[in-house]
């Protein structure tokens, strides 16, 4: 069995390694800030973290297919620059062409090297074996289930007899059952079958996958990437579920990971803001449906619930299911005490109210945002009473400078809408106050006896 050990050398170093990228618009979005990270000879590292922490960036600069802004990349000791060859990296998409057999697939990563064809059919025949696809040389993807076609992704990388196994999310997209077997498997390969392959970098969003195959977990956090702490995992392999000490370490990760997102507000440190900054809200990605619906699940289960049970019931990404929860949170419906989400009185109010009064609640929460107070009063000093896009945009750039701005300017006008406080026409661009709904007539009873007639 491989071991982890710190008296050797790390086999690659990520040192205060900072990246940011230009966004079209010419601005600067940073997405890793400051990260520290040693790969030990014989170790599985797992990176975790909601989605947009910038795992996957990293992962790139270990693979030298990002230079990073800042800090540099160590390997054995010695600076390196351009594509890492002793890596291999597996992605969540396994690029496999459907025309090729797996023999050909498997090939493809030996492309590049000088071997000879006897060394390059012992390379494909060993990788195969390793992943347990013997037998299926000559079978195309469409033949294979989506774990077999995973595994030849696996196969791919490890003909090339990497040092380190990198592993975007290669089990996402697999059922549980299937997804729990390639675990089990990527850790007895790393154990037995490949002398190879001397470390694993995997890259999860899900805490009992990283509790399952790696000896250290890096936890980050986002706004901009950064590591919130590394914890180390002494259990043995095989590592049991159900073992009471694999879900203490669970429980940890979630407090690590939830203390991130949701502090209580006695424990966020103040912020010094820039003096553009008027403290306007940015709303994630989320659409009013998505906040509805997570009250309803909350309203099902007594109207408080653990958030990482939350995302489970409402199947969602943890990361998405927190970005939902704030937002329900700015809109007074929920409060988030540690890893808690429960009702406020406003909350549950509007979940049990009937759609008229949902709307109505929902328009007095969201004209109570300093965004929308800030859009209506553009909207109003606007000749014609209307604004485009672009020009939203542009006045956003000034109050988010590093933000994704097309995604908020949808969410404003999704909220908008459903608010019914603005109105948006996507082919012309603009948006503009909704109109005035007509008067209804009304007559003398003269008048009335008089149309009856």
């Amino acid at each position: 069995m491989a071991v982890s050990t710190n008296t050797k050398e790390p086999i690659l170093i990520l040192e205060k390694v900072s990246h940011t990228f230009k966004l079209e618009s010419g601005t600067t979005l940073q997405v890793l800030k400051n990260i520290n990270v040693a790969i030990q000879e014989g170790e599985i590292v797992a990176l975790l973290g909601p989605s947009g922490c910038g795992k996957t960036t990293t992962l790139k600069i270990m693979a030298g297919l990002l230079t990073p802004t800042e800090g540099r990349v160590l390997a054995h000791g010695k600076l390196f620059k351009g594509i890492n060859d002793r890596l291999s990296l597996v992605f969540q998409n396994v690029a496999i062409l459907p025309w090729f057999t797996v023999d050909q697939n498997v090939a493809l990563g030996l492309s590049s090297f000088d071997l000879t064809p006897r060394q390059t059919r012992l390379r494909i025949n060993e990788a195969i074996d390793m992943v347990g696809l013997g037998g299926f040389e000559e079978a195309y993807p469409r033949e294979l289930s989506g774990g077999m076609r995973s595994r030849v992704g696996i196969a791919r990388a490890l003909a090339v007899r990497p040092e380190i196994l990198c592993l975007d999310e290669p089990f996402s997209s697999l059922d549980v059952l299937t997804a729990e077997n390639m675990r089990a498997e990527i850790v007895d390969i790393w154990q037995e079958k490949s002398k190879a392959v001397k470390s694993v970098v995997l890259v999860t969003h899900n805490i009992s996958e990283a509790v399952v195959m790696a000896q250290r977990i890096f936890v980050m956090g986002s706004d901009p990437g950064h590591i919130r702490t590394v914890l180390n995992n002494t259990l043995p392999y095989p590592r049991d579920v159900s073992n009471q000490k694999f879900q203490e370490l669970v429980d940890v990760i979630h407090s690590v990971i939830t203390e991130a997102f949701i502090p209580e507000e006695a424990e966020r440190p103040p912020t010094v803001q820039p003096s553009w900054y008027q403290g306007l809200e940015n709303l994630p990605p989320v659409g009013p449906s998505e906040i509805i619906g997570l009250l309803e699940v909350l309203d099902n289960s007594g109207g408080k619930m653990d958030i990482f049970h939350l995302a489970t019931e409402t199947a969602s990404e943890f990361g998405h299911c927190l970005a939902v929860t704030k937002t329900a949170e700015l809109l007074d419906f929920v409060d988030t005490p540690k890893q808690t989400v429960t009702f406020t009185e406003l909350g549950r109010k509007f979940v049990r109210a009937d759609t008229a009064e949902r709307k109505d609640i929902f328009s007095a929460q969201v004209k109570s945002l300093r965004i929308f107070q800030t859009l209506m009063t553009w909207l109003e000093e606007s000749s014609g009473k209307e604004i485009s896009r672009d020009n939203v945009i542009a006045n956003l750039q000034g109050f988010f400078p590093n933000e994704k701005l097309d995604r908020l300017f949808d969410t404003l006008v999704a909220f908008g809408r459903y608010a019914e406080i603005l109105s948006y026409n996507a082919k012309l661009g603009v948006l503009t106050l909704p109109a005035p709904e007509p008067e209804e007539e009304s007559f003398t009873d003269a008048e009335s006896a008089e149309r009856i007639m």
